[in-house]
């Protein structure tokens, strides 16, 4: 009876140390809700998830770095979409739904525009005859087609046009299918909508568009620093990142809970700091929870530029984005740069089977590892992937079928490897 109950207790115990999917699944359904607006700059969506955040870290017994507040301000260029309207066809049409049936990109003006009976531009950019020269589309409607051209070029041919003050009227990208929604970290001189159907053919019988943008040159957002001190070597550091924004929200009418990318490294993160709060490692942990990176990374390169520790005392970084499957495996990208590393993780998963499969990538300036990395920092990127969800940038991003196929394996991988690196 009294092995019985101490192995019990023991198992208790375990349970109570070990990873949660209970408290990963909390976080995930909090830092999606509409309360924090996608985690954007509109209504202090990013200050809502940063202050959560640290009230996570807070409540789990993690230290701010060297008595530094957890929160380190820095400053940004953002165009909000405060409100879209808009109506095809007839005067007499219902307003397309936002977010379903159309977007603008971030990126557009505050505009007050109605087209009557008009015949866009189409554009093909994977035909160079058909583009000609570009004087001709300065006060006229340009039509695009994702079935003939892809988001990339067509973005970069308007902010070609943009910056040579070549100005269309509108600019219509139609066939969008599940919409993605680019952020404005800068402001055209022309309003730029997605459709997702094909709606316009060869003429614009009727077409009323309302935007109000707000431009904020220097807006304060903040990354999140905590950290669990070593129990031997305090001074040798393990580092974790994640970004917690996403691409907020236009007006009250939409928004983009991003559960996927990147509630999904950020409630993976939470749930490891929550794991050495109780069960130190020999070296120290630093959790960073970085803002912008859907800006271009610059939550973290402000991080690196300015660091509250001494990077060249980091171990190893890694950074968790898109961890919300893992049926698939899971993918190391800078990895063929760390062999060492790579190598490691491939032998934890040989011996203890976590996942069908390592992918090890190449380097790439693809999320928050990367301005670590040209600091010098060794790091993996790492990201889950499986058939089981595949929503990303659209409103749809919701969590609500992310089940964390794989959390406790990825938990566990991680913690194996921290353990056993440079042993």
């Amino acid at each position: 009876m009294k092995i019985r109950l101490l192995v019990l207790v023991l198992l208790i115990a375990n349970v109570a140390n070990a990873q949660s999917y209970k408290y990963t699944h909390y976080c995930l359904d909090s830092l999606t809700s509409e309360a924090f607006g996608g985690r954007g700059y509109q209504d202090e969506g990013d200050k809502k998830t940063a202050n959560f955040i640290e009230r996570e870290l807070i409540i789990n017994n993690l230290k701010s770095i060297n008595n530094n507040p957890y929160q380190q301000n820095f400053n940004l260029k953002i165009n909000n979409i405060e409100q879209a309207k808009l109506k095809l066809h007839s005067k007499d049409s219902l307003y397309l739904k936002l977010g379903e049936e159309f977007l603008v990109f971030g990126s557009s003006p505050s505009t007050e525009l109605v087209v009557k009976k008009e015949k866009p531009i189409l554009i093909e950019l994977n035909n160079i005859k058909s583009i000609g020269k570009i004087e001709k589309y300065r006060g006229k409607i340009l039509l695009f087609d994702l079935k003939t051209s892809n988001i990339g070029s067509i973005t970069g041919f308007l902010r070609a046009l943009d910056q040579d003050s070549i100005i269309p009227k509108l600019a219509i990208v139609q066939n969008c299918g599940k919409m993605q929604y680019p952020l404005g970290y800068r402001v055209y001189k022309f309003p730029v909508v997605e459709l997702r159907d094909k709606l316009i053919k060869k003429k614009i019988d009727y077409l009323q568009l309302s935007i109000k943008a707000n431009w904020e040159e220097s807006y304060s957002t903040q990354n999140v620093w905590a950290m669990v001190e070593g129990t031997k070597y305090i001074d040798s550091l393990y580092v974790f990142t994640a970004h917690y924004d996403h691409l907020g929200k236009i007006g009250k009418e939409c928004y983009f809970p991003g559960a996927n990318d990147n509630a999904s490294g950020v409630s993976v993160l939470l749930d490891l700091a929550n794991y050495y709060s109780k069960n130190p490692s020999e070296y120290s942990i630093v959790f960073i929870f970085t803002s912008a990176e859907e800006m271009g990374l610059l939550g973290a390169k402000y991080a690196a530029e300015n660091p509250l520790i001494d990077l060249s005392k980091v171990k190893f970084l890694l950074n968790l984005d898109m961890c919300g499957t893992g049926s698939g495996g899971i993918a190391l990208i800078n990895g063929e740069k760390e062999k060492n590393a790579s190598l490691q993780i491939q032998n934890i998963n040989d011996e203890k089977r976590y996942f069908n499969q390592i992918r090890i990538g190449g380097e790439s300036c693809n999320s928050d590892h990367c301005p670590f990395v040209q600091k010098g920092v060794p790091a993996f990127f790492i990201f889950t992937f499986g058939c089981e969800y595949n929503e990303y940038h659209t409103i749809y991003d919701n969590g609500k079928d992310l089940s964390f196929t794989k959390h406790i394996d990825l938990c566990n991988i991680i913690k194996d490897f921290i353990k056993t690196y440079n042993r």
